[in-house]
């Protein structure tokens, strides 16, 4: 935890300066709700910003205007091919997804089938679950972290046992693109009125726990899929992956497709069908950026070409020269992406990756 401060201590402060009976009921049923969710019980935003050591004031301006919090840069995928837009929090806006991180959202909510953005779980752990298929679906949800907005978010916070007020303000400081005013004081309702509702920001450290907890009730669901059709079924963020350790019929495939489609609409998602693949037999198959088989996982071919080409270009064309005509921002940001594909490498295939690691260091692609 970033730091605390004791709700004992803040309960006797309050009655220090005579708080009532009723609003310390009202903040020891907080306190609580929280502690049964496994968090730490948070009153109030002014309180929040003590236990991240945060000026009252930058809170405020994140609630109220994110957009000079954050700072968007382009990231490639790792599958090599197109970028992503991430945003980058300011070092105080750091700060408070810190604290929300650490504090605030339980590691025990998410479901065993989410492999990714959980300690212990990854790319290649949510791949070996697919060891031995003989048949696979492989779809993906449309603007993941997009389809995710601010008042999805502020309901998980209710839900962990934090006041109404407080659930919406953390969801404000860990979401991105909306508009927010303040209620008149003679007006009725929140005290905030959402005229444009925001979304999780790809690059935001509480981002991703977040959509795991979101998606709980999803994984829920794709659970029941698996069952029912006697499959295993993973999502790692965006990418949902049925298999089965029989060959299937592509009529079969297609009725399982639309039970998997039902689950993620149910959700309030949407699937990108330009990703969906139905694979009713087979002995390999691609996932993730890797390969698995009848007893292995191992990195694709067109991987480890990606990678050679991008050591080809620096040799022909020097590193700053190959870093911009491949759209990177910077030729620290092309080291960046290597040297976190060789931690990839590594870790899958460790021939590979010591070969990688020798020509990184060979053509002064030099770690940072």
């Amino acid at each position: 935890m970033v730091g605390t401060v004791s709700p004992h201590a803040y309960i006797a402060e309050m009655k220090r300066r005579n708080a009532t009976e009723a609003l310390i009921r009202s903040v020891r049923r907080i306190e609580n709700d929280c502690s049964r969710s496994g968090v730490l019980p948070i009153f109030t935003l002014v309180h929040l910003c003590v236990v991240s050591k945060t000026p009252y004031n930058t809170a405020r301006d994140v609630i109220f205007d994110p957009r000079v919090h954050y700072s968007t840069r382009r990231m490639a995928k790792r599958s090599g091919s197109g970028f992503r837009s991430i945003h980058e929090p300011s070092p105080p806006l750091k700060a408070l997804h810190r604290a929300i991180l650490e504090n605030c959202l339980p590691v025990s909510g998410v479901s065993d089938m989410a492999y990714a953005f959980h300690p212990g779980r990854d790319t290649l752990a949510a791949v070996r679950a697919h060891v031995g298929a003989q048949s696979m679906i492989r779809v993906d949800i449309k603007d993941f972290f997009g389809s995710i907005g601010t008042r999805r978010v502020a309901a998980i916070f209710m839900n962990l046992g934090y006041p109404e007020l407080l659930a919406l303000e953390m969801a404000l400081l860990t979401t991105v693109g909306h508009e927010v005013i303040l209620r008149g004081e003679h007006d009725s309702g929140p005290i905030y009125e959402i005229h444009k509702e925001g979304r999780l920001p790809q690059g935001a450290s509480t981002s991703g726990l977040l959509a795991n907890l979101i998606c709980a009730p999803l994984d829920q669901l794709l659970s029941m899929v698996a069952l029912q059709w006697d499959g295993v079924i993973t999502r790692y963020a965006d990418d949902i992956c049925f298999s089965s350790h029989t060959p299937t019929s592509r009529e079969k495939c297609q009725d399982i497709l639309r039970d998997i489609i039902c689950a993620i609409e149910s959700q309030g998602f949407k699937l990108n069908s330009k990703k969906t693949r139905i694979h009713p037999k087979g002995k390999v198959f691609r996932i993730l950026g890797l390969c698995v088989g009848e007893s292995d996982v191992w990195l694709n071919r067109n991987y480890k070409r990606s990678l050679e080409s991008h050591i080809h270009g620096v040799k022909k064309f020097g590193l700053i020269n190959h870093s911009y005509s491949r759209g990177y921002g910077s030729d620290l940001e092309f080291i960046e992406f290597m040297w976190g594909h060789y931690a990839y490498s590594i870790h899958v295939d460790p021939t590979f990756g010591i070969y990688l690691k020798n020509q990184l260091q060979e053509n002064n692609i030099v770690s940072i």
